[in-house]
């Protein structure tokens, strides 16, 4: 299957808020880089590519396997997270929130945690039970995330709730709350 996509226009397409679901691994590659080295002249719609990361970004963290160039890439397109409203919901004391996110026990063994973070323990469970206990079983995580730390932040009526991207490298207290077998 050849694709009409070029890194150039899957790029708009992602600043927009559009997955591409239909393109191979090499080219989202390819896109992601091609955004690490170029400035586009359409400025990024941040809530719209926050949404399209809490949705397709597993997907994406799939077929780019590049955890370094995707957190390059959602720094460059995405602000800091002073910048949203949520960020008044940080704790004034220390700057930081407790959130929760349900890893695989391969991707947490291998310290290639997920982008992706929720205040709901209970939803954070879920994952580290069911969708992410696939392959390896699953762990559920907790952790302070400062503001540095969190690039994006989905509204609260998002279908998925209020979703935090983070920085996996940037979080504080990683710690392991509960390990759940492979399905």
């Amino acid at each position: 299957m050849t694709s009409t996509y070029t890194p150039q226009s899957l790029a708009k397409q992602f600043y927009a808020g559009i997955y591409v679901n239909t393109v191979d691994a090499a080219l989202w590659r390819a896109t992601f880089h091609y955004l690490t080295q170029t400035r586009l002249a359409q400025v990024p719609q941040v809530q719209a590519v926050v949404s399209l990361w809490a949705e397709y970004g597993g997907d994406l963290r799939a077929r780019i396997r590049d955890d370094a160039l995707i957190c390059k890439v959602l720094k460059q397109c995405l602000p800091q997270a002073h910048q949203f409203n949520g960020a008044n919901q940080l704790n004034q004391a220390n700057r930081a929130v407790r959130l929760y996110r349900g890893e695989s026990w391969f991707l947490f063994d291998q310290n290639a945690i997920g982008f992706c973070w929720t205040r709901s323990e209970a939803l954070a469970t879920q994952y580290a039970k069911g969708l992410n206990a696939i392959e390896s079983g699953g762990v559920l995580l907790t952790c302070l995330a400062p503001a540095e730390a969190i690039l994006g932040i989905t509204p609260e009526k998002h279908r998925f709730g209020e979703v935090f991207i983070c920085d996996p490298s940037r979080l504080h207290q990683l710690s392991t709350l509960a390990l759940f077998p492979k399905l």
